[in-house]
C-alpha cells in the first residue's frame, strides 16, 4: 500500500501534475495540502476519470486538504482539528484498516507573532485529537505539511531563531510523536532529506531546503514500512510538460507491506 503526502500549492493550477503523478506512481492514497479552492471548484470529475475517489475540506484562496484514493474512505472526518471553523487544515479517513490523518499545519510567519501563537494553539488541539484517534485506531498514520523540521539536519541553515525551527514548534511536534508515533523518514540514502525548497534564488538546484513534509506512523504501522521515498523528480520543470511550474514541495511516499 503506497501512501503519499504532497503540498500541491493550488490543486487546480497543479492538476496536470497530480494526474501525471497518479499515472506514474500509482499511489493507493494521496494526501494533498494547500488546495486553495472552494468545494465547487474541486476537480472531482478529473480525479474520478483517473480512477480515484476523493474527499476534501476546502477553503477559498487559502489552506484546504484532501485525500485521493483508489478505494472509498470510511469514517470520514472533515476538519476535525481547527481553532476557527473557517480554517480548513485537517481531514481524516480509514482505508482498509489504516487510519489516515492529513494535516496542513499553520506556518506561523514569525516567532512570537500572533500567527505563531495560533500555530502552537493549533498543534495543541492536534495533539489531543491524535491521542484520541490512537485509542480507536492502532494502525494510524499522521501526515502532511507540518511546517516544522524534526531535526537540525532537516534544515539547510538551521537556527532556533527562525520559524519552522524554533524550540516551541519542535517541542510541540515532539509531544505529538511521543504519543506513540514514529517518524517514517529513512536516512539510509546519500541524498539530502529535504522536501521543500523556496522558489526563489535557485534553492532547489542549490539544494537549499527543509524537511517539513512528514509521515508519522503508529508503532504497529511503522514496523510494516517497506520503503520511504521523496519524489524530487516532480520538482523539475521538465517533469510535467503540461504544467512546468511545479509545487515548491516534493511528494513523500511510504510503502506499507500487505501483512500489516
Amino acid at each position: 500500500m503506497k501512501i503519499v503526502t504532497w503540498n500541491i500549492n493550488s490543486i487546480n493550477v497543479r492538476l496536470p501534475n497530480i494526474l501525471k503523478y497518479l499515472n506514474d506512481y500509482k499511489p493507493d492514497v494521496l494526501c494533498l495540502q494547500e488546495l486553495k479552492c472552494i468545494d465547487e471548484k474541486y476537480p472531482s470529475e478529473a480525479l474520478q476519470n483517473a480512477g480515484y475517489e476523493s474527499v476534501q475540506s476546502c477553503q477559498k484562496t487559502y489552506n484546504g486538504v484532501s485525500i485521493i484514493s483508489k478505494i472509498k474512505g470510511q469514517n470520514i472526518e472533515l476538519n476535525p482539528v481547527h481553532v476557527t471553523d473557517d480554517e480548513k487544515r485537517s481531514i481524516a479517513a480509514t482505508y482498509h484498516d489504516i487510519r489516515v490523518i492529513n494535516f496542513y499545519v499553520v506556518n506561523g510567519q514569525a516567532i512570537n507573532s500572533d500567527k505563531y501563537l495560533h500555530k502552537l494553539n493549533w498543534l495543541d488541539k492536534a495533539s489531543k485529537y491524535i491521542s484520541e484517534q490512537l485509542k480507536l485506531h492502532p494502525k494510524l498514520i499522521v501526515l502532511g505539511d507540518f511546517n516544522i523540521v524534526p531535526r537540525k539536519e532537516d534544515a539547510y541553515n538551521f537556527s532556533s531563531d527562525d520559524i519552522l525551527c524554533s524550540d516551541k514548534e519542535r517541542d510541540a511536534l515532539q509531544s505529538i510523536i511521543n504519543l506513540g508515533l514514529k517518524d517514517c523518514y529513512n536516512d539510509k540514502t546519500n541524498e539530502s532529506p529535504y522536501t521543500w525548497w523556496d522558489y526563489r534564488g535557485g534553492a532547489f538546484h542549490r539544494d537549499i531546503g527543509y524537511r517539513i513534509d512528514l509521515l508519522l506512523a503508529s508503532e504497529i504501522t511503522h514496523k510494516s514500512i517497506k520503503k520511504y521515498e521523496v519524489h524530487k523528480d516532480t520538482r523539475h520543470k521538465s517533469w510535467c510538460k503540461e504544467q512546468p511550474k511545479t509545487s515548491d514541495h516534493a511528494p513523500v511516499m511510504i510503502e506499507i507491506g500487505n501483512h500489516i
